[in-house]
């Protein structure tokens, strides 16, 4: 067990600083923990299998800069054997828009080698250049041409219904199993992640920064009107 402590006599609210480095490192927060000692100092906690955690994998992080999208791209030309005589700046312009989008690395390979519903794309001689480029990551638009959520995106979408105690098939019609990349309505799925957001709250302690955060929020939110 590492202990951090955290004195200042500036008057600064010291659990909010240690709560805020927990925070910053990615700390669960029911993993950490801050108390008081008698000389007014906070004294932060971590477990050392916290300390020790390997280093998240490059492949499954966010793309946002230009020189992320840029190494990114390197990186899938490289590895996806159809996408050798593909201009590099196509291939930058298409996958920067699923970058954009929030999709990883990892995302974007497995998309060039399985459609949404998880069928693999065949593979060989024939299936090359900038034309299957385009037409294998149609497959992971909607036909309004939104792109899709990626796979990490479904996983982590689902997570966050287990952990409201929503069902995993919400909004899909009752007639139909659930299938990966089969979603639903726009309204449907924003009225479900409204749902888990109130269970969750719900759930969990709410604190008057909480609170605070929720107001200033939701005085920034605009709905249309049905």
């Amino acid at each position: 067990m590492a202990e951090i402590r955290i004195a200042s006599g500036d008057g600064f609210d010291l659990r909010r600083l240690a709560a805020a480095l927990a925070e910053s490192q990615g700390w669960p927060r029911d993993q950490v923990g801050i108390w008081e000692n008698r000389d007014g100092d906070v004294i932060l906690t971590v477990d050392d299998a916290l300390l020790n955690q390997p280093a998240p994998d490059p492949l499954k992080r966010p793309v946002h800069t230009r020189s992320d999208v840029h190494r990114a791209c390197e990186l899938l030309h490289h590895r996806d054997p159809s996408l050798r005589g593909v201009d590099f700046t196509a291939l930058r312009d298409e996958a920067a828009r699923f970058f954009s989008a929030g999709w990883t690395i990892t995302d974007l390979l497995h998309a060039l080698g399985h459609r949404h519903d998880g069928t693999p794309w065949p593979r060989g001689e024939g299936y090359a250049g900038i034309e299957w480029l385009q037409h294998r990551l149609r497959n992971w638009k909607s036909p309004t041409g939104d792109i899709r959520p990626s796979v990490s995106q479904e996983n982590a979408q689902l997570r966050v219904l287990g952990r409201a105690g929503l069902p995993s098939g919400i909004g899909v019609p009752d007639d139909h199993p659930p299938q990966r990349g089969q979603a639903a309505s726009p309204q449907t799925a924003r009225d479900a992640a409204d749902d888990a957001r109130r269970l969750m709250r719900v759930q969990s302690r709410t604190t008057s920064d909480t609170l605070q955060h929720r107001d200033r929020t939701a005085a920034h939110i605009t709905r249309p009107k049905r």
